[in-house]
């Protein structure tokens, strides 16, 4: 029995390889840049051209980390022009070739989110941005912003308001064009209600902001990655974080208003003070 640290320390034997875990929304997605599929515990791991760049340090934290993959990647082509809008954690493992029980370790060597994604290389690869744990986590971050808009996100803890009751699910589309979705069932709200939400396709990891809502058609702020015609999609209502508008009117929730409303509107440095 030979163990990952003794493989590890060797100037000769060690054969190391790589495996990288995406998850959002409970979802995980398995690869390696080995030659050739891995199965590791009860999960296996797909080969894909897939590299990354090296892992630096700042301050004693572990920094942006740069993962590239070929260009018709179905994966990667989901975060291309647009942050995610589902966090997406990704972690990275090392394992030796050689241990015995084979794999029996995964020694973990960089955790983060990603950023964002763009074409690469004259557009021949895609490389996905991601940020450490420790990077983000390390900087001091306000709580609040004295605004008269909410601090708040629509349906997060601090709001308080269920999606039960403002969200439209496993409604069919219909008809997709450009940024344009027709999907059944959106015009039984009023004209607007949807805008500033967001809408999430079954079967795909991907979000899309609601930019405006008219009758059954949503236009969102970039268009899927894949043609959605046929498909199912959940849509959720949005809010202009207003006290006196959506918060009262639509959600009935100003107990909870996370912003300052009554802010002055008046800049004495710019108009005086008469």
């Amino acid at each position: 029995m030979t163990s990952f640290a003794d493989y590890e320390t060797s100037v000769a034997g060690s054969r190391p390889l790589e495996i990288y875990e995406f998850t959002a929304d409970g979802s995980t997605t398995r690869y390696t840049s080995a030659a050739t599929d891995l199965t590791v515990g009860v999960n296996t791991y797909t080969a894909i051209p897939i590299r990354r760049s090296a892992i630096t340090t700042s301050q004693g934290r572990k920094d942006t980390l740069t993962i590239t993959f070929s260009r018709d990647n179905s994966y990667a082509l989901g975060f291309l022009n647009a942050n995610p809008a589902a966090i997406t954690t990704v972690a990275i493992y090392r394992l030796q070739v050689d241990e015995t029980p084979t794999f029996n370790t995964k020694a973990l060597i960089y955790k983060g989110t990603l950023s964002s994604g763009n074409y690469a290389k004259g557009g021949e690869e895609i490389s996905l941005l991601c940020r450490s744990i420790e990077s983000v986590s390390g900087k001091p971050m306000p709580d609040l912003k004295f605004m008269g808009m909410c601090n708040h996100t629509l349906f997060d803890n601090q709001c308080g308001v269920s999606t039960t009751g403002f969200s439209l699910l496993l409604a069919p589309v219909t008809a997709v064009s450009g940024t344009v979705i027709t999907v059944t069932g959106a015009n039984s709200q009023a004209d607007g209600y949807w805008a500033g939400g967001w809408c999430k396709p079954s079967g795909l990891n991907e979000f899309r902001m609601v930019i405006s809502h008219s009758g059954n058609d949503l236009t969102v702020l970039l268009p899927f990655t894949q043609n959605i015609t046929g498909s199912q999609i959940d849509v959720y209502a949005g809010c202009d974080h207003r006290f006196d508008g959506d918060c009262s009117n639509k959600f009935d929730n100003v107990l909870n208003f996370g912003g300052f409303p009554y802010v002055p509107t008046k800049n004495p440095f710019a108009t005086g003070i008469d």
